[in-house]
Order: C-alpha cells, then sequence, then structure tokens
C-alpha cells in the first residue's frame, strides 16, 4: 500500500518541517510513497526499491560539487523514489539552483524542509498508516475470499453470483472476458471513459483462457483492488472452469496462437494447427491491433464480428489474429479481410498492422512479427491508416532487417540528398509529397486529396521538388529508385527527425 505525496506534504508530522516543494512539482500529484526513509548515505539509490520518501539533513548532499549532486537527483529517479526531502532549517542556505534543476528534469519531488522535524517521527507516523493500510487490504480481501468460498458452498460454482459479489464489495465494474474477447460475466457500475484497474489471468487445466479485470472510479483504492484480485483469481478460476470450460480445439487455437506469438515452430506447431480445425498447409496471414493502456474487450469483439474465421488472443499490450486464408486465391481475400479489419478498428479509434502472408503454419511467427514492425513504421510515419498493410511497408522492413546505417544514408543521399536540405530550410514535406506521388501512380489529382492540398499547391511542389532531383523523373527509368530512397527515408526514424521543421 501507499499514500499520496500530497496528503503527506499537506498534514501530519511532516507538516511541521514547513515542506516546500522547489523541484519536480509536475511529479508531485501523482506520486505516491510506499515508505518513509532518512539516510545521509550518499550511495543510498541502489538499496531502494521505488516509492520512498527519502529524508536526508542534507550536509553531505550539499557538501558535494554540483556535478554530483545532480548525479545524486538522477540516481534516486532511476530508483523511482517518490521524493527526496532535504532539511535546510538552521543553515541559512536554500537549496543550490542545480540540484533543483536536475530535481525537475528527472520529475524527482524535492521538498526542502524549511523547519526542524523529528525524522524518526516522521517515518514512524507515515509508515504506520502505510502498514494499517496494508493490512487492511489484506483484511478485505481475505473477507471476500471467504465470501465467495461460502457462496459457492451453497450456490454452486457459478460465474456471474461472484463477479456480481465482487462488484459490490468493492464498488468497482468487474468483468471476465476470455481470450477472443467474448465477455463471460459483468457487475458492478459502468466506468467512466478512460476508467482502467487491475487484471489478472484466469488459468483452466494450466492454461490461460480469460482475464478477470476491475475497474474502479477516479477515487478508487487501486492498489487495494490488486491486492484483492490476487487473491481470489483462483476461486473465480475454478467457477470459470466449471461453466465455460473450454473445448480442446479452442485450447489447442490458443496454445497455437501462444506458439507463434513466441515465434515457435516445428511438429508441435502443425500438430496444434491439425487440433485447432487449420489445415497445416494452408495460407494463413497474422494481424494485431494495438490495445488501449486500460484495456478494451471492444477490439476483440469488433474484431470477432468482421472476421469471423479469425483466431484471437490478448499478449498484453495486443490482440494477436490468426486469419486462415483459401488456398487458390488468397491475394484477393487478404485484399478483403485487409478492408474489412481496417473499418472495423477505425471505428474504434485503434490502429494495427496486417503482416504478410505466410505460405503455410510454420511461417506464421514471421508473418506476426512483421505485422508489429509494420505497426511501429506505420505509427511514425504520417499515413493514416487503421490497420497498416506490411505490403506497403516492404522496402523499409527490408532495409531495416538487411542494410546497414550508413548503406542507407548513402543511397537516400545519392538519391535525394539535395531535397532532403530544402526541406529541412523550409518544412515544407517535400520527400512526403514526392513519396506520396510516386505511390499514387503519378496521379496529381490522388495526390492532392491525400495530401490535403489544392492541385495548384501541389503542382508548386512538384515544381520544386523537380528542381532539386534534377527534373520530372517520369519516362527516365528514376521513378523505381525515387521510390525506393523515400521509402528508406520513411523508415529511418533519425531521418525522419532530420526533417521536422
Amino acid at each position: 500500500m501507499s499514500l499520496p505525496l500530497s496528503e503527506i506534504l499537506a498534514g501530519g508530522v511532516l507538516s511541521l518541517g514547513a515542506p516546500v516543494v522547489i523541484g519536480g512539482a509536475s511529479a508531485v500529484g501523482r506520486a505516491r510513497v510506499r515508505w518513509v526513509h532518512s539516510s545521509e548515505v550518499l550511495e543510498i539509490a541502489p538499496l531502494l526499491s521505488g516509492g520512498e520518501l527519502l529524508l536526508t539533513g542534507g550536509a553531505a548532499l550539499l557538501a558535494l560539487k554540483p556535478a554530483a549532486q545532480v548525479e545524486y537527483v538522477w540516481s534516486l529517479a532511476s530508483r523511482r523514489v517518490a521524493a527526496l526531502a532535504v532539511e535546510t532549517a538552521g543553515t541559512g542556505r536554500h537549496l543550490p539552483a542545480e540540484l533543483v534543476a536536475a530535481a525537475d528534469e528527472a520529475g524527482l519531488p524535492l521538498v526542502e524542509l524549511r523547519q526542524v522535524v523529528p525524522f524518526v517521527e516522521v517515518a514512524e507516523a507515515v509508515n504506520r498508516r502505510i502498514v494499517s493500510g496494508q493490512v487492511n487490504a489484506l483484511q478485505i480481501a481475505d473477507r471476500l475470499s471467504q465470501d465467495l468460498t461460502e457462496r459457492i458452498a451453497s450456490s454452486g460454482a457459478q460465474l456471474s453470483p461472484l463477479v456480481a459479489l465482487i462488484a459490490e464489495t468493492l464498488g468497482v465494474f468487474v468483468r471476465v472476458v476470455d481470450t477472443r474477447g467474448s465477455l463471460l460475466a459483468v457487475a458492478g457500475p459502468e466506468p467512466m471513459e478512460g476508467a482502467h484497474g487491475p487484471e489478472t489471468e484466469l488459468a483452466v487445466g494450466g492454461i490461460g483462457v480469460a482475464r478477470l479485470e476491475l475497474i474502479g472510479g477516479p477515487a478508487a483504492d487501486v492498489e487495494l483492488l490488486e491486492t484483492v484480485i490476487a487473491r481470489v483469481r483462483s476461486i473465480v478460476a475454478l467457477a470459470l472452469a466449471q461453466q465455460h470450460r473450454p473445448s480442446l480445439a479452442r485450447l489447442a487455437e490458443d496454445e497455437l496462437l501462444r506458439l507463434i506469438g513466441a515465434g515457435g515452430g516445428g511438429d508441435r506447431l502443425v500438430e496444434l494447427c491439425q487440433a485447432a480445425g487449420i489445415g497445416p498447409e494452408q495460407p494463413v496471414v497474422m494481424a494485431v491491433v494495438r490495445r488501449p493502456a486500460e484495456g478494451s474487450a471492444d477490439i476483440e469483439q469488433r474484431a470477432r464480428q468482421a472476421l469471423p474465421s479469425a483466431r484471437l488472443i490478448v499478449d498484453g499490450a495486443w490482440v494477436d489474429m490468426l486469419i486462415p486464408l483459401p488456398a487458390p486465391s488468397h491475394h484477393a481475400e487478404r485484399e478483403l479481410l485487409l478492408g474489412e479489419l481496417r473499418q472495423a478498428v477505425s471505428r474504434a479509434g485503434l490502429t494495427g498492422a496486417l503482416g504478410p502472408t505466410a505460405a503455410t503454419i510454420r511461417q506464421a511467427a514471421f508473418s506476426l512479427a512483421e505485422a508489429r514492425v509494420t505497426w511501429r513504421l506505420g505509427r511514425s510515419s504520417k499515413w493514416t491508416d487503421a490497420i497498416h498493410d506490411a505490403s506497403d511497408f516492404l522496402v523499409e522492413r527490408t532495409a531495416e532487417r538487411s542494410l546497414p546505417r550508413g548503406v542507407v544514408d548513402a543511397i537516400v543521399e545519392e538519391a535525394l540528398g539535395e531535397l532532403i536540405r530544402l526541406d529541412q530550410r523550409n518544412g515544407g514535406e517535400l520527400v512526403r509529397t514526392l513519396d506520396v506521388w510516386i505511390a499514387s501512380g503519378c496521379n496529381a489529382t490522388e495526390s492532392a486529396e491525400i495530401l490535403f492540398l489544392e492541385r495548384q499547391s501541389l503542382h508548386k511542389r512538384l515544381r520544386r521538388i523537380f528542381g532539386a532531383i534534377g527534373g520530372d523523373p517520369r519516362g527516365r527509368g528514376k521513378l523505381g529508385g525515387l521510390a525506393f530512397a523515400a521509402k528508406l527515408v520513411r523508415g529511418n526514424a533519425q531521418l525522419r527527425e532530420d526533417l521536422r521543421p
């Protein structure tokens, strides 16, 4: 358990020290104190584990040279220390500007104690409250566990009543969602948009088949929820096993997707593929969708509705999808599912990527890895697709795997060096304009629509581009090389940074 730093500063024993936040003030609102510790040791950082309010008399710290003081601040910030409080009472000194600036930059709240306050009393008072909160959370978790067990004994292992009891006891929104995004049970007040809370995997037979989520409002005690969810997950999993035991085919699908996500292959992959009802020699394609930070079952449900044949699993921040394709006409089918997936994901305001087609299940891990690379490249570029297509980033993906940075720089300089420097001086997005124009088949109308330009403005840009690359490239065999170089720029983070106005 922890306490808000702002609460500790505002009242209690520490307030007797007349604390003033003079550095890292922007971090005070979100800082939480897990423990109070006092020390004059300057090499204390490796002994800390994060969340500490560190109290120091400051004599040893202020005797250091400014560079060493800055290093001390950064050492504490790297250990995620909640705050540093330095007592200056009676010294007639204030903390040096270098120390304050370092705290601002590191996001470490720096507190000056301008009155004498007994550190031992501060530590005892605050730590007692923290321990009391921990004990209270454990008591709540134990009582709830007992209530859930009694409910099972009296009414059977029914999932929905257990979820309702958790929601009623904690006053939070509770849901159980399987790995495909299907809602198995839900109870409690609907959460506000953006609300989130802890979640945990529910396993049946040693295999994770669902997750339990506790979502509270702005005032919810997240650490209490984390304590509770750790205690009750096994009980909820027991009820889940009684009511929603997955079929062998379903277990095989989940294990298949986990194996693909881990980069696995071999005969085990083929066995799981057959058990899941997918032909081991059938073409497949992997897709990924990035989940929002607070988690959401909505995108999983949308994807299942858009692509009924897809197998889905939640893997951390990703929703991974395995989509079988009909062997003879998989190119047309891939384009169709790309459009359906883009429509489903764009409605949810999210992004994702479709990997290259894998000839068989043995290449599925490569398709998945390339889908995630494509998502990263697509997000860092200025293309606005909800789902980025790996085939649109073939050059960038190949260059990232195969071409040293020096070779990329040389190719770009040869083809686009003068144009890039023109962009750097004027910030005119000329390289992107050239990329879009070539990708559209040199179609000015389509390019203007993509770039949100009037045709006249586009033609002005094209004249500047042609002047920098030695003339109109059409009919001179130069379009391929220019397109290749433009895509290298699109796939190179440093080159894109250089082009920012």
